[in-house]
């Protein structure tokens, strides 16, 4: 899908595709967020941001980034959210905002439509209300029925489902149903502080298994990445396999598929967000390869072709050495290091084509450094 120019005042990037400059554009400057997207909201084809900080839901529009606010309070009360994702929740056709709060329930913000959208706040509804301590929300087709379904996981081991993860099927009348029906997969199964989700078909089945971090602190039993296989055609009832990736993976947190080698198998790729290192695992031994083992505080993962020559590259931006880098593939899966930028903080980092020239930019929500940017390709 096309989108028009959406520049704003750039600054550039004297740092690599492969040795030409990204420029470093400014949707916001107000305060910490932890997650953003984007979304062209109004239908003039500009990709708009909607950012989560300072108690609020705000979406910025292209060009210009003027803010509207459309959640001035969060359901269940707490601060900004800690992820976010878009997903059509209402079937009408175009896409809506859900969000997580750290220490309170899944929500969606109905999209009113482009000639509503930026004339107040956004209808809030409950996804769920009992899963809790949330730290990862993603849209995916688990059931295999072309609708998007997310999956959700609980994070704190005392309240809501503890230790569990599930994924959520839209209900009949997603506007007037209380919650959306819960498929939970990982039974009290994700002990230690469950992180960030990826969601790809491994074993070639047609249907995608889930996988995830587990950071360990504060809570026990952590630092391992692991998956659960999807059982197919009894995916709604039917058990899903753990399957243990690696232990001992210190503070473990994002997780991603993807064929890294160019072998026809899928394969993971990973991050340990809260502390340090990229790195991918080689399916089907699940051999790790370390890509960056210097990068501290990863907590933002990204897996795309960035330079266009057909094999899947990467992105991180580590909040503790602020620096935001791709991972350029050879096709077999090593990798060379490009420094975007070494003053940027991160939390979420997603790649999708700002500008509508074909390409894969960066889309980073600033943590500490208040912000949310973005990052030109100068692919042409």
């Amino acid at each position: 899908m096309k989108f028009l120019s959406c520049f704003s005042a750039g600054v550039l990037i004297a740092l690599n595709v492969h040795s030409a400059q990204w420029k470093k554009h400014v949707v916001m400057e107000q305060g910490h967020c932890n997650t953003a997207v984007a979304i062209d909201v109004n239908g003039d084809k500009a990709l708009d941001v909607i950012a989560s900080f300072n108690g609020r839901v705000s979406l910025f529009i292209a060009p210009n980034w003027k803010k509207e606010v459309i959640l001035h309070r969060f359901m269940g009360g707490g601060g900004g959210c800690i992820h976010s994702s878009t997903i059509d929740a209402d079937g009408d056709g175009d896409l809506d905002w859900v969000g997580t709060l750290a220490h309170s329930h899944p929500f969606w913000l109905e999209n009113p439509g482009k000639a509503e959208a930026l004339k107040g706040a956004w209808t809030p509804r409950m996804i769920d209300e009992e899963i809790t301590g949330i730290h990862c929300i993603i849209t995916s087709d688990i059931d295999n029925d072309g609708v998007d379904d997310l999956v959700i996981n609980n994070f704190e081991p005392a309240k809501g489902i503890p230790d569990s993860m599930a994924w959520f099927s839209r209900p009949r009348n997603p506007k007037r149903a209380k919650v959306w029906n819960r498929h939970v997969f990982a039974d009290r199964d994700a002990r230690g502080g469950s992180h960030y989700m990826g969601a790809g078909d491994i074993d070639g089945d047609g249907w995608k298994e889930i996988a995830v971090g587990a950071k360990g602190r504060p809570f026990a039993d952590g630092n391992w990445f692991a998956f659960w296989t999807n059982p197919g055609k009894a995916g709604v009832k039917g058990p899903w396999k753990k399957t243990i990736l690696a232990e001992n993976q210190l503070a473990a947190t994002c997780i991603l598929p993807g064929d890294i080698n160019g072998d026809g198998k899928v394969d993971w790729l990973a991050s340990r967000g809260h502390s340090k290192g990229v790195i991918w695992f080689e399916s089907p031994s699940w051999k790790i390869h370390t890509i960056d083992p210097d990068i501290k505080q990863p907590h933002s993962l990204t897996v795309f072709d960035h330079d266009n020559d057909g094999d899947l590259d990467a992105a991180s931006c580590g909040y503790e050495s602020e620096w935001l880098r791709w991972y350029e593939n050879d096709g077999k899966g090593h990798f060379k290091i490009h420094t975007l930028d070494d003053k940027q903080q991160s939390y979420d980092l997603r790649t999708i084509d700002m500008d509508g020239d074909g390409d894969g930019d960066l889309l980073n929500a600033g943590r500490g450094s208040k912000n949310v940017v973005w990052y030109e390709n100068p692919l042409k």
